[in-house]
């Protein structure tokens, strides 16, 4: 079977002809360099990002909501992992299933259950999304080796092709320091849980390297909830000459988990009833590798090219209802995932009309094999998916105040799906393959930006954009007929200011409406119903004297079906954090935060009549470091108040959370 979008072509090659024709005007050379370094920056409007465009660019100059959260937002933080770090953020929700990192869902802008698929989520540019609905392995990476996360909200297809619907994610890693240094961290805490993690920074000449591995241990907050994890990481660069620069790193990562599942609508507020289990031989292990692999070219006057390549490694085993009469062998479940991606991104700087003006090419190619046995007699399922995307952006300054950006891209999809069965003849179960599937799809993109700033402290911004979300495979496999991707329609403005030297913020007002989205009942369709959401985002960093930083960010979202006037499941309409970092003395600061998350309909409730909504939640925080030399000592206290809650439920099957957490640790640190 053979399902293809139509698209005009006429459309697209025109957009891109007239997006193309200021780079061959009169130019001169680049004023950004392939090995220049990120400027530290106090307020968000100063930051440099590169998630959005994969270009280095100031905060102000993006006509988005963006967050950069730094280094010492992180130390400074409250957050055990990444997901609680994310979830103080503006527009973002997380779900879990395990009570910690393991599997895992950001969403952006309310997209609900399949958050998964159409928010994209990286690594060092080497995206972590698996090609099914398991959604991104966010727990293998370590929140001690984070430099800084990029969050771009809003329709990424331009840039990111596929799934870059409610944002994009971009967790950027710790590379080797100019400083040779050992760093030594290890902590306990709650549930027995045991971190430690060892890392190396290291400079020869003009090699730089990075080495570190860690260990985490826990029993976990519910019966069979143990999640043990461990992870070897290396990272290099290499400046070739003062044009080339390679960069390598590899990464290799291994967990075992248990799977207590959900409990009833009687126990989740029954504080001995939400810890039990009635799957205690339920569980899983992972193994998961990557390597990156980028040559960085500055071409002076010529502009800058950047190549990628990257590879994504990942095997899965797991047992969901274990049966005592068999052995564990035969009862495992797998799945095994190999992804490959090659990025192309080429940069022109040029000057017209005595302004800076950029030009920007990009082609992205994805292919990923997936395989996945349902026990040793259950189908087997072969998948194979390859996609092509180029895309053109372009930049213009027309003022010293005004600036305008448009982007354009084309993307094709092929993928063959086979389900296979495993049948008896003549007393012997032999494979048995099923008929290939077929799919082939062509699908376009276009974003449309605006920023005009009236002073250095103050600017506006708007976009339009439109995105693309194609079937995973296993929505692919287990779907109705006629199942294909949805297409979304974005626009956006807000605001920035600075005042003063002691605080900044930003509001964005968005509004996201999506044909034929994609979702799962009983089979995986699309809802004949337009969703919307609409909603407001704003946050603030308050400096009301030297050594108090206040944080503080509010999320509004409105996520429904057009026709019927229901909301979408599992999402929020109200969310909201705050926190406080106080420097008592040199040696000694406090940390505290608070997140509120509103109730939400359960996860299987798209008319909202059938079950009762998960409670709204209030989650305080705090952290007390004390710094000495190079030792710096930690202790904090997570859900202190001992909030009952849960970010999860369907059908009335809630995942329960974790109570009170507490722990302490060490840090230290030797150049």
């Amino acid at each position: 079977m053979k399902q293809k979008m139509t698209i005009n072509p006429f459309v697209f090659f025109a957009c891109l002809i007239w997006l193309s024709c200021p780079v061959f005007l009169s130019a001169e050379e680049n004023s950004v360099s392939g090995d220049e370094e990120i400027p530290q920056a106090e307020y968000e409007l100063e930051a440099i990002v590169v998630t959005a465009n994969k270009v280095k660019e100031p905060v102000s100059d993006i006509p988005k909501h963006v967050t950069v959260i730094s280094s010492d937002d992180i130390r400074e933080s409250t957050a055990k992992n990444i997901i609680d770090l994310l979830a103080q953020e503006a527009g973002v929700n997380v779900r879990s299933t395990f009570g910690n990192d393991k599997q895992a869902v950001v969403d952006l802008r309310g997209m609900g259950d399949t958050a998964g698929s159409n928010v994209i989520v990286m690594v060092d540019d080497l995206m972590l999304n698996a090609p099914d609905q398991s959604g991104p392995s966010i727990s293998s990476v370590p929140i001690e080796q984070i430099e800084r996360i990029e969050i771009v909200r809003g329709a990424g297809s331009v840039v990111y092709g596929n799934g870059a619907v409610g944002g994009v994610i971009n967790i950027i890693t710790k590379k080797a320091g100019k400083t040779p240094s050992v760093n030594l961290y290890s902590s306990y805490g709650s549930y027995n849980t045991f971190d430690s993690r060892a890392s190396l920074d290291r400079k020869i000449k003009d090699f730089y390297l990075n080495l570190n591995a860690g260990f985490h241990d826990s029993d976990g907050y519910r019966d069979n909830g143990f999640f043990r994890k461990k992870d070897i990481n290396a990272k290099s660069s290499y400046a070739i000459n003062d044009r080339f620069i390679f960069n390598a790193s590899g990464f290799y990562y291994e967990d075992e988990y248990g799977l207590p599942g959900p409990v009833s609508k009687e126990d989740i507020n029954s504080r001995s009833g939400r810890i039990k289990t009635d799957r205690p031989h339920d569980s899983g292990q992972t193994s998961e590798a990557r390597a990156r692999f980028e040559l960085d070219m500055n071409f002076e006057k010529w502009g800058i090219l950047n190549l990628k390549r990257g590879y994504l490694f990942k095997d899965n085993r797991y047992i969901i209802g274990f049966n005592p009469q068999i052995p564990r062998s035969k009862q495992k479940d797998k799945i095994d995932e190999d992804t490959r991606q090659f990025d192309l991104n080429y940069i022109k700087n040029y000057t017209f009309g005595g302004y800076s003006q950029m030009f920007q090419l990009g082609i992205d190619h994805y292919k990923t094999e997936y395989f996945r046995e349902e026990k040793p007699d259950g189908p087997r399922k072969n998948s194979e998916t390859e996609s092509f995307g180029i895309f053109i952006n372009n930049r213009w300054s027309f003022t010293d105040n005004l600036m305008l950006s448009a982007g354009s891209r084309y993307n094709n999809y092929t993928g063959r799906f086979r389900t296979d069965e495993r049948k008896l003849f003549d007393d012997v179960k032999i494979w048995v393959n099923g008929d290939t599937i077929k799919s082939e799809w062509e699908n376009s993109a276009y974003s449309l930006g605006v920023t005009y700033s009236i002073s250095p402290k103050t600017s506006f911004f708007g976009s339009f954009a439109t995105s693309f979300r194609i079937p995973n495979v296993d929505e692919f496999a287990e779907s109705e007929d006629g199942l294909k991707p949805q297409e979304g329609f974005h626009s956006e403005i807000g605001g920035r200011q600075q005042f003063g030297n002691f605080m900044s913020m930003t509001v964005a007002l968005f509004d996201i409406r999506i044909d034929d989205e994609i979702y799962y009942s009983d089979i995986n369709r699309n809802y004949d119903d337009r969703t919307i959401r609409q909603g407001i985002e704003a946050d603030f960093t308050l400096y009301p004297i030297e050594d108090i930083r206040l944080w503080g960010s509010y999320t509004f979202t409105q996520a429904e079906f057009d026709k019927k006037n229901t909301t979408i499941p599992l999402v929020p309409d109200h969310m909201a954090s705050a926190g406080i970092h106080w420097q008592m003395i040199n040696q000694l600061a406090l940390s505290l935060s608070g997140t509120y998350t509103g109730s939400r309909f359960d996860g299987n409730d798209t008319d909202n009549d059938r079950y009762d909504k998960l409670d709204d939640a209030i989650v305080f925080d705090g952290k007390v470091t004390y710094e000495y030399k190079r030792l710096i000592i930690f202790a904090g206290i997570n859900n202190m108040f001992n909030e009952l809650y849960s970010t999860s439920a369907y059908s009335e099957q809630y995942y329960p959370m974790p109570e009170r957490t507490i722990y302490g640790g060490i840090r230290w640190t030797y150049f």
